[in-house]
């Protein structure tokens, strides 16, 4: 089970396409991302899936949110502006995996 963080401090990331319900937190624990740097249009902080929205960069930022509403992303542990992650599903640019992240919220909500 991955969890939210990662040994060194970043936050552990599912990366899903959006199309589907998955809510805040995948099956493994991880946070649920939806990549909303190729829309071009005013985003927000959710994804109506109830993913965050992200923009990944890699360039220094001095803003944790970018232009669009949704939160800049980082792996670069030099990176200090933007949130830091680490990708245990899904990726970047490729739609993203949604493997059993609504089945996995169902369970997480039905027992305690």
């Amino acid at each position: 089970m991955a969890g939210l963080y990662a040994a060194d401090g970043s936050i552990n990331v599912t990366v899903v396409d959006g199309t589907t319900l998955v809510g805040s937190y995948a099956a493994d624990g991880s946070l649920n991302v939806v990549d909303a740097s190729a829309s071009g249009v005013p985003s927000g902080v959710y994804h109506p899936s109830g993913a965050l929205n992200v923009t990944p960069t890699e360039d220094p930022v001095l803003s944790i949110y970018a232009p669009n509403g949704s939160v800049y992303v980082t792996e670069d542990s030099a990176n200090t502006g933007a949130m830091r992650i680490t990708v245990v599903s899904g990726s970047f640019g490729g739609g993203g995996d949604d493997s059993g992240t609504p089945i996995g919220l169902l369970l997480i909500l039905t027992y305690p």
